[in-house]
Protein backbone atom coordinates (compact mmCIF):
# COMPACT_ATOMS: atom_id res chain seq x y z
CA UNK A 1 0.00 0.00 0.00
CA UNK A 2 1.39 3.66 -1.38
CA UNK A 3 1.69 6.26 1.28
CA UNK A 4 -1.47 8.13 -0.41
CA UNK A 5 -3.35 5.05 -0.33
CA UNK A 6 -2.57 4.71 3.99
CA UNK A 7 -3.13 8.32 4.68
CA UNK A 8 -6.88 8.08 2.64
CA UNK A 9 -8.40 6.37 5.30
CA UNK A 10 -7.32 8.51 8.37
CA UNK A 11 -8.44 11.53 6.04
CA UNK A 12 -12.04 10.57 5.64
CA UNK A 13 -12.19 9.17 9.25
CA UNK A 14 -11.22 12.99 10.54
CA UNK A 15 -13.30 14.69 7.53
CA UNK A 16 -17.00 12.08 9.40
CA UNK A 17 -16.01 13.04 12.33
CA UNK A 18 -15.41 16.81 12.06
CA UNK A 19 -19.17 16.49 10.35
CA UNK A 20 -21.14 17.21 12.71
CA UNK A 21 -19.80 19.86 13.96
CA UNK A 22 -19.76 21.07 10.85
CA UNK A 23 -23.85 20.55 10.72
CA UNK A 24 -24.33 21.74 14.03
CA UNK A 25 -26.36 25.13 14.35
CA UNK A 26 -24.09 28.62 14.67
CA UNK A 27 -23.16 29.07 18.49
CA UNK A 28 -22.84 33.06 17.62
CA UNK A 29 -24.43 33.43 14.63
CA UNK A 30 -23.87 36.78 12.89
CA UNK A 31 -27.16 38.50 11.52
CA UNK A 32 -26.01 37.71 7.61
CA UNK A 33 -25.68 33.96 9.30
CA UNK A 34 -29.41 34.13 9.69
CA UNK A 35 -31.78 32.24 7.86
CA UNK A 36 -35.10 34.26 6.07
CA UNK A 37 -37.29 33.42 8.60
CA UNK A 38 -35.19 34.04 12.20
CA UNK A 39 -34.27 37.31 10.30
CA UNK A 40 -37.95 38.00 10.15
CA UNK A 41 -38.91 36.73 13.65
CA UNK A 42 -35.49 38.78 14.56
CA UNK A 43 -35.98 42.12 12.66
CA UNK A 44 -36.52 44.78 15.49
CA UNK A 45 -33.46 43.51 16.66
CA UNK A 46 -31.19 43.60 13.73
CA UNK A 47 -29.45 47.18 13.96
CA UNK A 48 -28.23 45.36 17.39
CA UNK A 49 -27.68 41.79 16.73
CA UNK A 50 -23.94 41.74 16.18
CA UNK A 51 -23.49 43.19 19.36
CA UNK A 52 -25.06 40.39 21.15
CA UNK A 53 -23.22 37.23 23.43
CA UNK A 54 -23.88 34.17 22.10
CA UNK A 55 -26.08 32.43 24.83
CA UNK A 56 -28.88 36.14 24.31
CA UNK A 57 -28.56 34.84 20.63
CA UNK A 58 -29.38 31.44 21.37
CA UNK A 59 -32.13 32.77 23.61
CA UNK A 60 -33.52 34.94 20.73
CA UNK A 61 -33.62 32.44 18.48
CA UNK A 62 -35.18 30.09 20.70
CA UNK A 63 -38.47 32.17 19.58
CA UNK A 64 -38.40 31.08 16.30
CA UNK A 65 -40.34 28.20 16.25
CA UNK A 66 -42.96 29.84 19.14
CA UNK A 67 -43.12 32.37 16.38
CA UNK A 68 -44.51 29.82 13.89
CA UNK A 69 -47.64 28.58 16.03
CA UNK A 70 -48.61 32.08 16.39
CA UNK A 71 -51.78 33.78 14.91
CA UNK A 72 -51.12 37.28 12.96
CA UNK A 73 -52.32 39.52 15.49
CA UNK A 74 -49.62 37.50 18.30
CA UNK A 75 -46.58 37.82 15.71
CA UNK A 76 -47.76 41.53 16.05
CA UNK A 77 -47.30 41.65 19.40
CA UNK A 78 -44.22 39.77 19.89
CA UNK A 79 -42.24 41.74 17.32
CA UNK A 80 -44.11 44.99 18.82
CA UNK A 81 -42.10 43.67 22.42
CA UNK A 82 -38.67 42.95 20.41
CA UNK A 83 -38.96 46.93 19.38
CA UNK A 84 -39.81 47.79 22.71
CA UNK A 85 -36.99 46.37 24.11
CA UNK A 86 -34.17 47.51 21.41
CA UNK A 87 -35.67 50.80 22.12
CA UNK A 88 -34.66 51.02 25.58
CA UNK A 89 -30.90 51.81 27.00
CA UNK A 90 -29.10 49.99 28.52
CA UNK A 91 -29.56 51.78 31.87
CA UNK A 92 -33.33 50.84 31.42
CA UNK A 93 -33.07 47.20 30.62
CA UNK A 94 -30.71 46.77 33.86
CA UNK A 95 -33.25 48.46 35.85
CA UNK A 96 -35.79 46.21 34.15
CA UNK A 97 -33.87 43.20 35.30
CA UNK A 98 -33.19 44.09 38.96
CA UNK A 99 -36.80 45.13 39.04
CA UNK A 100 -37.42 41.51 38.08
CA UNK A 101 -35.34 39.90 40.35
CA UNK A 102 -36.35 41.60 42.88
CA UNK A 103 -40.11 40.61 42.21
CA UNK A 104 -39.41 37.06 41.86
CA UNK A 105 -37.61 37.20 45.35
CA UNK A 106 -41.37 38.78 46.74
CA UNK A 107 -43.60 35.75 48.13
CA UNK A 108 -46.31 34.93 46.06
CA UNK A 109 -49.18 36.88 47.60
CA UNK A 110 -46.99 39.83 47.35
CA UNK A 111 -45.79 38.95 43.71
CA UNK A 112 -49.59 39.36 42.86
CA UNK A 113 -50.17 42.36 43.98
CA UNK A 114 -47.36 44.03 42.77
CA UNK A 115 -48.43 42.87 39.29
CA UNK A 116 -51.60 43.93 39.74
CA UNK A 117 -50.26 47.55 41.20
CA UNK A 118 -48.19 47.68 37.98
CA UNK A 119 -50.98 46.68 35.60
CA UNK A 120 -53.50 49.70 36.93
CA UNK A 121 -50.15 52.10 36.68
CA UNK A 122 -49.98 51.50 32.56
CA UNK A 123 -51.80 53.79 30.54
CA UNK A 124 -54.85 51.61 28.89
CA UNK A 125 -54.07 51.44 24.99
CA UNK A 126 -56.97 53.70 23.05
CA UNK A 127 -59.67 52.34 21.06
CA UNK A 128 -59.01 52.78 17.48
CA UNK A 129 -61.79 53.14 15.36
Amino acid sequence: MTKPQRLLPLLLTGWLLAMPVLASPLNNPRWDQLDSEQQTVMAPLAAEWDRYAPEKKKNLLAIVPEYRSLDPAGRLRLQSKLKSWSDLTLEQRQQIRQNWKTLQGLPATEREKAIQRLKQSQPKPQASG
